[in-house]
């Protein structure tokens, strides 16, 4: 029987800013009503000054203006309460959907981990600086120098008019200066990630660093990395202080000085009165200021659009692996079947070439041949971790693997094993532990399963993490069971016990194992030769037999 179902990932929905839509909608209203109520200030300081010209009384207007200075300075205070609150909930909504499709396309992203760190982190954080302070701006800063130029119109058309044909040039210097931006904040981007990237690569490596006596020379290497990420930053600074020279130097001073003189040439013509002229002066400074923040805050939209395209990236192609993914076929529980299967990875190297392969329910199938043959490649077919690039590859229900090295979690003996099985009760734990081997190791000790492990796996022996590893895997009660040489980097002790768990978690199961020691074929009903991606050959019952008889014979 065959099942075949294909989902769209929930990545593949790319809109960064879904979570703060409402929210960047709610700042630019803000931003408008704050505008408003600025221009309404002046006009009642217009209205004001003729009053007093002319030896009238003006304490109802003086009230006035105090009621909308007041009501001004409430609603000023909300922007910041909604620029963080839309910031959070973007990286909120970021994270979690970084983190899974991480959690769901597994290891083989062909990311860098430190990349991937510092995209769900310093990335995150420049895409909520964006959504929560520069797009706000940018759409109020576009937008409402015309909702202002309307009141100038309200008090002198002319003037008007000519503001309106002065401020374009604003948004095209700015949108100049943005592709000099790009360029720029996607190197510094880059250069953020390959330092995060390096960093992380240095902790998790420093064993190996301080046992080669390199921990030194990369300690150099780092201290490089940072030097390039502070010259991107200073370009990045650069580029954003022309932007405000340009805005704050020409064009607020233009503007100012062409809303003075306007009103200076009505005024003289006697269009408009004193107020009217006040009133027209102020406007034109009201009107340079949300331009001028856009000029301000330009550097971050210039990381934010950087940092958001390369996470859009990254969720889309994460949302083609995760659809890809799911286009899975079932076969008979227990049974694996490569059809016509090819793979080639990234770099272009080709592992598995036209190989077809069928193991069936409950067979004990050896996987040989030499390094880059392509044994991994088709077990991690088998686990779901890869796709064929051509081909069908049909497995009967789900894969355990249990790796040369397994990777335990820091935390406790407990914590490790429900990580298979979340619901376990501790009489489960401890029979697959008895199961593994294990359970002696763990009754001699004070905590039982609180034992901790240390960080991966550290505080156990090699034997002991093999043992952990399999109990681990018989949790899954998974009907096909792929080994990777388990008993390669043990003692011999050690590897007694580990025979013994690993037939009790093969029992009644299928066994693919990945042989890198001829000694590990006996007791297999095939043997699978593989050979540059190809299959070579298939050894049965007496040839594997022969085979191990001529090899201990010759050795």
């Amino acid at each position: 029987m065959t099942l075949e179902q294909e989902t769209p990932h929930p990545a593949a929905d790319i809109s960064l800013y879904a979570a703060g839509r409402r929210s960047i909608r709610a700042s630019v209203l803000i931003g408008w009503a704050n505008a408003l109520l600025g221009a309404g200030a002046v006009l009642t300081i217009a209205s004001a000054i003729d009053h007093v010209i002319g030896g009238e009384n003006a304490t109802v207007l003086l009230i006035w203006l105090t009621v909308v200075l007041v009501l001004r300075a409430v609603v000023a205070a909300a922007p910041p309460v909604l620029s963080a609150s839309t910031a959070s909930d973007v990286e909120s909504d970021l994270r979690n959907r970084l983190i899974d499709s991480v959690l769901r396309v597994g290891p083989w992203s062909g990311r860098r981990t430190g990349e991937t760190v510092a995209k769900a982190t310093e990335g995150v954080e420049a895409v909520g600086a964006l959504a929560g302070t520069f797009l706000p701006q940018l759409v109020a800063g576009m937008s409402t120098p015309l909702l202002l130029a309307m009141v100038v119109a309200f008090v002198d058309w002319p003037t008007a008019v000519v503001l309106v044909v002065v401020l374009p040039l604003i948004p095209l210097l700015l949108r100049l200066l943005e592709k000099r931006f790009a360029s720029v904040s996607a190197r510094y981007r880059a250069t953020e990630d390959q330092l995060a990237a390096r960093f992380l690569d240095g902790i998790q490596g420093l064993r190996t660093l301080k046992a080669l006596d390199r921990a030194d020379n990369y300690g150099d290497e780092l201290a490089a990395d940072a030097e390039r990420l502070r010259a991107e930053t200073m370009r990045l600074l650069r580029v954003n202080q022309l932007a405000l020279l340009a805005v704050d130097t020409l064009f607020t001073a233009g503007t100012v000085v062409a809303a003075a003189a306007m009103a200076a040439v009505r005024l003289g013509a006697g269009a408009i009165t004193v107020g009217q002229a006040v009133a027209i002066v102020l406007l034109g400074v009201m009107l340079i200021e949300p331009l001028s923040q856009i000029g301000r805050f330009f550097y971050v939209g210039a990381i934010g659009r950087a940092s958001a395209a390369e996470i859009k990236s990254f969720l889309t192609s994460a949302g083609r692996t995760e659809t890809s993914r799911l286009r899975t076929s079932i076969g008979e529980s227990g049974s694996v079947y490569f059809d016509s299967v090819s793979f080639t990875y990234p770099d272009g190297t080709e592992a598995l070439h036209d190989l077809n392969l069928s193991i069936a329910p409950g067979e004990r199938v050896a996987l040989v041949g030499p390094s880059g043959s392509g044994k991994t490649t088709l077990a991690h077919m088998i686990l779901g971790l890869l796709q064929p690039s051509e081909g069908l590859v049909r497995v009967g229900g789900p894969a355990v693997l249990v790796p040369q090295r397994p990777y335990l979690f820091h935390g406790t003996v407990a914590f490790n094993l429900s990580i298979a099985k979340p619901n376990a009760r501790d009489a489960q734990l401890w029979a697959a532990l008895e199961a593994a081997q294990m359970a002696e190791v763990l009754a001699d000790r004070k905590l039982g399963l609180d034992s901790p492990v240390g960080e991966r796996g550290l505080d156990l022996s090699g034997g002991e993490v093999q043992r952990l590893a399999i109990a681990r895997a018989l949790l899954v009660d998974a009907p096909v069971v792929v080994l990777d040489e388990p008993t390669s980097n043990v003692d011999l002790e050690s590897e007694a016990r580990l025979r013994q768990a690993i037939d009790k978690l093969t029992e009644g199961r299928t066994l693919i194992v990945i042989a890198h020691r001829w000694s590990t074929i006996a007791g297999m009903d095939r043997v699978v030769v593989l050979d540059e991606g190809r299959l070579e050959r298939t050894l049965q019952g007496g040839d594997i037999s022969e085979l191990l008889y001529t090899i201990r014979r010759t050795t």
